[in-house]
């Protein structure tokens, strides 16, 4: 059994998030990447419960006003010419990120109640990752010193994937083995 934690699906922007992450995390490596076929498409369930909806513009002729409002709120979903991240895994700190686009559009997002911890060894690290993953997001703990770190953030990224940047007050205990990611093998 492999466990993989965290597993992020996004709806449509998971080759951004990597490319974005890729940039924001001085050691991050890309393993692997799948692409769906070009031309895959994210499944909206609630366009289809429109078309069985009497009265619905998929019941009746559409202006191609109409057909046009469809298509922009596709696009909205998801850049069409963009292709689809089937499976990709991302090594940061030596814990693999998997990552992947959603083929179905959900009603929920990313919540901040669980969030990917970082800790670094520096305060150019911290200042470097924070910069990055708050362009485009907010912060949910403003950056600073806190009683329990000398830096410490909580920010949610452009994606509403939520981070915990930490630089701690001291060194690490060495009595205590450091985390280590899995090492994956191909069979």
């Amino acid at each position: 059994m492999i466990l993989c934690l965290p597993f992020l699906m996004f709806q449509g922007r998971a080759q951004e998030a990597i490319d974005h992450y890729l940039e924001a995390f001085p050691d991050a490596e890309l393993l692997e990447i799948l692409h769906h076929p070009e031309g895959t498409e994210i499944y909206d369930p609630e366009a289809d419960a429109d078309q069985d909806r009497p009265g619905s513009a998929h019941q009746t002729e559409a202006s191609e006003e109409e057909a046009l409002d469809d298509t922009a709120s596709m696009e909205a979903v998801v850049d069409l010419e963009q292709t689809l991240v089937a499976s990709a895994q991302l090594k940061i700190g030596g814990q693999v990120l998997m990552i992947q686009d959603s083929l179905v559009k959900h009603h929920f997002d990313f919540t901040p109640s669980t969030s990917i911890a970082v800790v670094v060894d520096t305060e150019d690290e911290f200042r470097r990752i924070t910069d990055h993953l708050s362009e485009g997001g907010e912060f949910l703990m403003e950056p600073g010193d806190y009683d329990f770190a000398k830096n410490f953030t909580w920010v949610k990224d452009r994606f509403g994937v939520s981070w915990q940047i930490n630089q701690p007050l001291g060194a690490p205990d060495p009595d205590v083995a450091p985390a280590r990611a899995p090492e994956w093998t191909q069979s």
